[in-house]
């Protein structure tokens, strides 16, 4: 059995990155269909360079990311 506060503070965490993507991603405006979206974090769930939220090469909030059109995989996986 997992720690009851470390499963509480990744809720949190969980939380607060769908609320920060969800407001980002309200002022964009060229934004990738569902399906694409969905092919894009199924990769990102399976990558090594995924560090729980974010993307190790880059930085970014993976599931910002994977919503943009103009945005590319920094290790060429979609």
């Amino acid at each position: 059995m997992g720690c009851a506060n470390c499963t509480l503070k990744q809720q949190v965490q969980d939380l607060d990155v769908n609320r920060l993507v969800a407001e980002q991603l309200s002022v964009e405006f060229d934004l990738v269909d569902e399906q694409t979206k969905a092919e894009r974090m199924a990769i990102c769930k399976n990558c090594p360079h995924l560090n729980l939220h974010t993307c190790a090469l880059c930085g970014c909030f993976v599931k910002f990311r994977t919503n943009l059109k103009a945005k590319e995989c920094p290790d060429h996986r979609w």
